[in-house]
């Protein structure tokens, strides 16, 4: 079965996907590779989401070292509301990252942060509607958290997930393009503990059920019109 839509559009070079292979000495891995030199590329998780009273959401991210605008890391859109549940960062003058998440259509402040250094950076984002209790930790570390946010209501299901866009329509009208590469997201129906999170930063195995679980062997399809490059780095 399919679970990750990937899709890649560069209108100029008619390239719809880039998905690089990154290798170390340790292990090789899977990462979507979103250049500089076009702002159109996405990738879609191609699942059915349930409403969500809790959420957490985990991703590892290599920041283009001259990107410094506003940048879409996911963004989860419903039918009724656009603006569910998203993740963004901006480079400040310090060559920081700044990370800020959208919860419900609120903007929270831009605080939690890792340097643009290069290097891999493991973020994870979690949310409970019953507490509106929110937290960002960045490689393992609580960075920022609160209880501001609305109680009222779940995240609606049915919704779209797109990795490297801001959606200002359902599933569409794609701006704050993320520059970069990104590896290994995962989505869980709960707000994880902070031990839940430092095992996953330190790559160990996880026994909470995934909504998703970023496995490309388990099937992935590929929407393209033009050329398929895949690179090996």
């Amino acid at each position: 079965e399919t679970n990750f839509l990937l899709l890649y559009s560069d209108y100029m070079s008619s390239t719809n996907l880039l998905l690089t292979m990154k290798h170390s000495n340790k292990t090789n891995f899977s990462a979507l590779n979103f250049p500089k030199e076009t702002h159109e590329g996405f990738a879609r998780v191609n699942i059915s989401f349930p409403t969500l009273s809790s959420v957490s959401v985990c991703v590892r991210v290599q920041w283009h070292p001259e990107w410094n605008e506003v940048s879409t890391i996911f963004s989860y859109a419903a039918p009724v509301f656009t603006n569910e549940f998203q993740l963004r960062g901006q480079m400040d003058v310090q060559r920081r990252v700044l990370l800020a998440l959208i919860i419900r259509g609120k903007h929270l402040p831009y605080k939690a942060s890792f340097p643009n250094d290069g290097a891999w950076h493991h973020i994870c984002v979690t949310w409970r509607r019953s507490s509106g209790h929110w937290a960002i930790y960045v490689d393992g570390d609580k960075k920022d958290m609160g209880l501001d946010t609305d109680t009222s209501k779940d995240i609606h299901g049915d919704g779209i997930l797109i990795l490297g866009q801001d959606q200002d329509s359902f599933g569409g009208n794609f701006t704050e393009p993320f520059c970069g590469n990104i590896t290994d997201l995962n989505v869980w129906n709960m707000s994880l503990e902070a031990r839940h999170i430092s095992a996953l930063t330190a790559c160990s195995p996880m026994t909470q059920e995934m909504i998703f679980s970023w496995n490309l062997n388990q099937g992935v399809e590929y929407e393209r019109s033009g050329n398929l490059r895949i690179c090996l780095m």
